[in-house]
């Protein structure tokens, strides 16, 4: 029996499993009429995965009874085929199916421009997935009434959709009633927007605001500036991040109390954004410890401020740390005029690759000295 003999035989065949494991099989390629027998086939799981096949064009009568089957899921299928040519009627009829994950995957594609009643009832739709995909279309310019409704939607998600929107001006009605929002997330997205100007009011209800996401938000808007009273408010916040957002604000001066606690804070990361500040002047005492801190990122940001010259004591602490990064980032300074015994702690440090850049250094640094004097000192590797 010849190959299109059998397929013919299994596609005849009564058991509707025969059929099945010929229209899943790939390794023969269908005729028109094994295609059309397929499509017409009355097992919906038949159908279902000659739908699937990609290794034939249907005609439009076979798209159409595709679109039209009585199974959800074979709609759904044929929905998906980026090799069909849906006419008007065919979109209409497929954002209004029933079936809510058919009339998504129509609202997801491309094939012509909504008009302005299916963008209306989509977004009416009874289904929050629907509303949402109707709310990600960037090809549409909604109405104000249009807007006003989604940022009104029962599902914060869908609110969130609609405030990320930047084809449509908040107004200030809109714009307060997203910050008193109930889900914190619709008022952080509100805080992302920068196209509006919050009031004094609204600033300050958002600093005290239950939720430590919203709070962080606004400490991080930075077209308001804040009063004495929210700065000390800010930096003295339960949670840590709210006082890692107020240390990276560079709108206030702080105080010598302010840059002690924050110096000292329980969160490294927070210790960290005090040590890059570069806006006062650290005491001996608060340098020594930012250089031991027990973190190495917070090591690594007082090694790099410029605004004071390290002890030797300081400077061969750092040079053996048992960080590479942190032994490697001394070489980065320049206010260090290297000794003997500095350069040999690096020259044999137990890392490897932090002995091979010492060696580099003390190679560079030989070769420079030896062409300017005779009488500069020499490091022997």
């Amino acid at each position: 029996m010849t190959r299109p003999q059998e397929i013919d035989q299994y596609m005849k065949s009564a058991d509707w499993r025969e059929r099945l494991r010929c229209a899943e099989r790939r390794d023969f390629t269908p005729t028109p009429e094994q295609v059309s027998r397929g499509l017409r086939d009355t097992s919906k799981k038949v159908r279902k995965a000659w739908a699937e096949r990609a290794d034939f064009t249907p005609t439009p009568q076979q798209v159409e009874k595709g679109l039209t089957d009585k199974v959800s899921e074979i709609r759904l299928i044929w929905s998906r085929r980026t090799d069909i040519h849906p006419s008007s009627e065919q979109i209409e009829r497929g954002l209004t199916d029933e079936n809510t994950n058919v009339r998504v995957v129509w609202i997801q594609r491309k094939d012509s421009k909504p008009s302005p009643e299916q963008v209306s009832r989509g977004l009416m739709d009874t289904s929050p997935w629907v509303r949402l995909t109707w709310a990600e279309r960037t090809d549409i310019t909604p109405t104000s009434e249009q807007v006003e409704k989604g940022l009104r939607d029962t599902i914060p998600k869908i609110r969130r959709k609609w405030i990320n929107r930047m084809d449509c001006t908040p107004t200030p009605e809109q714009v307060e009633r997203g910050l008193q929002d109930i889900n914190e997330f619709v008022k952080v997205a509100w805080l992302e927007r920068m196209d509006w100007t919050p009031t004094p009011e609204q600033v300050e209800r958002g600093l005290q605001d239950a939720d430590a996401t919203v709070r962080r938000a606004w400490a991080e808007r930075m077209d308001w500036t804040p009063t004495p009273e929210q700065v000390e408010r800010g930096l003295t916040d339960k949670e840590s991040g709210v006082r890692m957002s107020w240390a990276k604000r560079t709108d206030f001066v702080p105080t010598p109390p302010q840059v002690e606690r924050g110096l000292t804070d329980s969160d490294y990361l927070v210790r960290k954004r005090w040590a890059e500040r570069m806006d006062f002047c650290p005491t001996p005492e608060q340098i020594e410890r930012g250089l031991t801190d027990d973190f190495k990122w917070v090591r690594l940001a007082w090694i790099q401020r410029t605004d004071y010259t390290p002890t030797p004591e300081q400077i061969e602490r750092g040079v053996i740390d048992v960080h590479m990064d942190i032994a490697l980032s001394w070489l980065d300074r320049k206010d260090i005029e290297w000794t003997h015994k500095q350069m040999q702690l690096g020259l044999t440090h137990e890392d490897a690759i932090v002995r091979s850049y010492w060696e580099k250094f003390v190679k560079k640094r030989n070769s420079e000295y030896s062409s300017y004097s005779d009488s500069m000192p020499f490091m022997s590797i």
